[in-house]
């Protein structure tokens, strides 16, 4: 009889371990999906931000102008640029810019200034949900980590070795979407890997001067396009 209390008992105990290890591990796992979904949106965005780039370098036309307007914004390199290079799919879901001026080296100055003003937003909003990203990254590794300390793993892996499967089912611990399969595999699936956001392989997002802080070296840098590409701008603002 005491026996018997003391391996129900047990059981219990296991069952209890069982059942709070995998509610920390769902939570976890749910997490991890939202971080996922936040990268998606990282990466929607970045696509937005890149084909604002292009727009600038196609109006600055040459490779020269470009450099100066990456010294102009202070940022290390023309982001996007071997992209830009290699095609011009770019163009597909950029907004219509509409400008108007006495001339055409007015007009260009202005469309020039616009391209900025959207990239610069565009920027902002990447900018944003970049760091949303890391910092719920390094939230869930944080989490993670505490996991891993609150449940080991070993004592985790006899638990489900021990117990009865067929049991494990009719009880639900493991939940109604789980199969005998899948609790097989457990064994092999059951540790989580921390979360690297270089794996989304997504762009630093760039710190961009405000827009009215460069507004005067952009008019001018537009002058300078202008001067040297005259025929070719005209044909872009057609």
């Amino acid at each position: 009889m005491q026996d018997d209390i003391v391996v129900a008992l047990t059981q219990e105990v296991k069952e209890e371990v069982i059942q709070n290890y995998l509610y920390e591990r769902r939570l976890i796992e749910e997490q991890i999906n939202y971080v996922n979904e936040l990268a998606e949106h990282t990466a929607h965005l970045e696509e937005k931000l890149y084909r604002r780039f292009a727009r600038m370098y196609e109006l600055l036309i040459e490779p020269e102008f470009v450099s100066q307007f990456v010294q102009l914004v202070g940022i290390r390199e023309a982001l996007f640029e071997q992209r830009f290079q290699n095609g011009s799919d770019y163009r597909n879901g950029l907004c219509f810019i509409k400008v108007r001026g006495l001339t055409s080296r007015a007009k260009f100055k202005k469309l020039l200034c616009k391209s900025y003003q959207r990239l610069f937003a565009w920027n902002k909003a990447y900018k944003e949900a970049y760091d949303n990203l890391e910092q719920e990254s390094k939230a869930v590794n944080h989490n993670l980590k505490k996991f891993e300390m609150d449940y080991d793993l070993l004592t985790i892996l006899k638990f489900l070795q021990d117990m009865d499967i067929e049991y494990l089912e009719r009880k639900h611990f493991l939940g109604d979407n789980f199969t005998p399969e899948e609790i097989g595999a457990i064994e092999a699936t059951l540790c989580l890997k921390p979360i690297r956001i270089e794996h989304f392989k997504l762009i630093l997002p760039p710190d961009l001067p405000e827009p009215n802080a460069i507004q005067r070296q952009l008019g001018a840098l537009a002058s300078c396009v202008y001067g040297q590409c005259q025929d070719r701008i005209k044909k872009l603002m057609k």
